[in-house]
């Protein structure tokens, strides 16, 4: 019984102002209507009074409601005017409110193009730095490694086994010194987008005989077979052919790297207008954890101190990067003490 004036006051609340309005007037003029006479009669038995008070009973009916409604639209009115009131600080509050993300928005656009410009800045220092270093790195290389070539060759007298041992170790240093200064270059021309490619065409299988030609000495001196497998349906080729033999390369030295005992394989056959291209080894694979992020600048399966096998993990990023230029794509399936396979999909011609 006592949920029962909630409902009603639930129900009254939900309904407009006009609809209230007429219901409490009809609900008025009923109630007139019923008890008026009943209290006219209880009130005088006289003829004279019962006539005069039944002439004014409409105007007291008129008197109490106008009251009433008075009141009742009094309060409605208060209800508007704060529920108006609530409804502009709410405004306000939203107004400011945007104001203030406005502002935010605008200060932090400020400082975001600020910060880019920064970075923009020293991009371009860094490749500043990078081109001039480059340069004044790679010219006393060369000539280490050409004025090392001459006395290996004996032009400039004879050497004997121990110097021609240390001086071995000096050409050897300098070139992989060099490579890592090209990796370098190259990871960061990528990254800058300043790397352009020249596409030509070329014979596919002479560039992979090239290439295979270059690792076997490293290869034999391992141990290792190698084994090439090029397809009759492969022929010209419409790529880069200095970076796609460098992508080759790449994949050939680190298949030999990595492989101490058993073979590297190489085949290349076409598909589907493009030319699949396979480096498969023997040696200590991937670990599965560690696949996701093969491709990843500066990346090594082999992190800790006391690796054996040196290199900076630029030229897997390289490869992908460069191999995604051309139009390709590179993936790598492997089982950690098994070996690995990488596969290069490359168009036989450019769209």
């Amino acid at each position: 019984m006592m949920q029962i004036p909630k409902v009603i006051g639930g129900i009254w609340g939900k309904v407009n102002l006009p609809v209230r309005t007429a219901g409490l007037y009809a609900l008025l003029g009923g109630l007139w209507i019923l008890f008026s006479d009943r209290a006219i009669g209880l009130f005088t038995n006289d003829p004279r009074r019962l006539t005069f008070l039944q002439t004014y009973k409409g105007w007291g009916f008129v008197l109490v409601t106008s009251l009433l409604l008075y009141f009742f639209l009094l309060r409605e009115w208060s209800m508007l005017q704060k529920e108006i009131q609530a409804r502009r600080l709410a405004e306000d509050k939203l107004r400011r409110l945007n104001a203030e993300l406005e502002a935010r928005v605008a200060l932090r656009t400020d400082e975001l193009a600020r910060a880019k410009e920064r970075a923009e800045s020293a991009d371009r220092i860094k490749s500043a730095f990078l081109a001039t270093m480059s340069h004044e790195l790679r010219t006393p290389l060369n000539s280490i490694i050409g004025f090392s070539d001459i006395m290996g060759e004996g032009l400039t007298g004879p050497l004997n086994d121990e110097q021609k041992k240390q001086l071995g170790m000096v050409q050897a240093s300098a070139r992989h010194l060099l490579a890592l200064i090209n990796d370098v270059l190259d990871i960061s021309k990528i990254e800058a987008g300043q790397l352009t490619l020249s596409f030509s065409e070329f014979e596919l299988r002479d560039a992979l005989q090239r290439m295979v030609e270059l690792v076997t000495p490293l290869a034999r001196k391992k141990g290792l077979e190698l084994r090439v497998s090029v397809a009759d349906d492969v022929g010209t080729v419409s790529s880069d052919q200095r970076r796609l033999e460098q992508v080759i390369l790449n994949l050939l030295a680190n298949a030999v790297k990595f492989t101490d005992r058993g073979h590297v394989a190489v085949s290349c056959r076409a598909e589907g207008g493009h030319y699949l291209l396979t480096v498969s080894d023997t040696g200590v694979g991937i670990r599965p954890e560690a696949v996701p992020g093969l491709f990843q600048p500066f990346h090594q399966i082999d992190s800790t101190l006391a690796r054996r096998h040196e290199g900076t993990g630029l030229g897997l990023s390289i490869s992908k990067k460069l191999v995604e230029k051309m139009g390709g794509t590179i993936g790598v399936e492997s089982e950690w003490g098994r070996g690995s396979v990488f596969t290069v999909r490359l168009p036989v011609r450019q769209v």
